[in-house]
């Protein structure tokens, strides 16, 4: 009997071993293949989306994915199926991007639009954007003009966005050499109700966003009315700050005698409130003059 157990007993130790060495075996293998998937499928999920450049007829559509990816948007009143748009680079076949962007034209006024985006093997969820109201005027502001570049070489791929508090968003691809491009004509007030109040000392921010990093530019419109400075990627670019510099006598000798005194003082006093009667007496760039444009002027005149 004790022969007969043991004969059996071998064996059947010898099978659990082999079975549990194989499931070990088993999992070990699918942990490895769902590994490999995870790795040879990189997420290409839309990030970022933003709506642009709304107008009565267009609207841009801009987002990023983690890796290079086709993509493209689907459309339309009832359904998103009924028109596509490739990305503004892409010609009649899409081709794979990081930092995406569609421009979607020919659009109806005061128009609700469905739409979906699609990347890879993935897609956004179905949104929605509007159109605005044709404007009556477009208003005399020339375009914001720059370039980016990133270790003193031209950026190639990237998008410039343009925002101004309570406005809509505006923006544009970065093209060859690095160029920008955004119009004013169409910059809304953020309920795209009307066209936006621009004057000359509107703050206005631009940020660069590319696969190589980012950067921001802040500055007033007057600022615009030569070439902006080319950005740096990387490095953030602030106008509004009054600098020490030179040429200092230029801004506080308010009366172009050639010195700071108490006639300057008087002419600041003399248009003391939010519009003066010409902006350079505005000397730290608040829209107002106030008590603190006195303060400047006094720190010249006790130097």
């Amino acid at each position: 009997m004790r022969n007969f157990l043991t004969k059996f007993r071998i064996p059947t130790l010898l099978g659990l071993a082999i079975i549990f060495s194989g499931i070990a075996s088993g999992v070990f293998l699918t942990l490895q293949g769902q590994n490999f998937i995870s790795k040879a499928s990189p997420d290409q999920t839309p990030q970022n989306i933003t709506l642009s450049n709304i107008s009565d007829d267009t609207v841009a559509l801009s987002w990023t994915t983690t890796s290079s990816s086709v993509s493209f948007v689907n459309f339309g009143v009832n359904s998103t199926n009924e028109h596509t748009v490739l990305d503004d680079r892409d010609s009649k076949t899409p081709k794979a991007h990081i930092i995406h962007y569609v421009t979607i034209k020919d659009l109806l006024p005061k128009t609700e639009y469905q739409y979906r985006i699609i990347s890879g093997n993935s897609q956004s969820e179905t949104d929605t954007f509007t159109t605005a109201s044709p404007l009556s005027n477009s208003g005399g502001f020339r375009p914001i003009i720059g370039s980016v570049l990133t270790d003193d070489i031209p950026l190639d791929e990237g998008v410039v966005y343009l925002s101004i508090s309570n406005a809509s968003i505006g923006s544009s691809l970065i093209r060859d050499l690095g160029n920008f491009l955004i119009p004013l004509s169409q910059i809304r007030k953020s309920d795209l109700s009307d066209g936006f109040p621009l004057t000359d000392e509107t703050i206005v921010k631009l940020t660069v966003l590319s696969p190589e990093g980012e950067s921001t530019a802040l500055f007033k419109l007057r600022d615009a009315y030569e070439e902006l400075p080319p950005l740096q990627l990387g490095e953030d670019l602030d106008l509004t700050i009054l600098e020490d510099s030179p040429e200092v006598i230029i801004d506080y000798d308010l009366n172009g005698d050639g010195k700071i005194n108490s006639n300057d003082i008087s002419i600041l006093l003399q248009n003391i409130g939010k519009n003066p009667k010409n902006p350079k007496y505005d000397l730290n760039l608040d829209g107002v003059v106030d008590q603190k444009d006195l303060s400047l002027l006094g720190e010249q005149i006790n130097q």
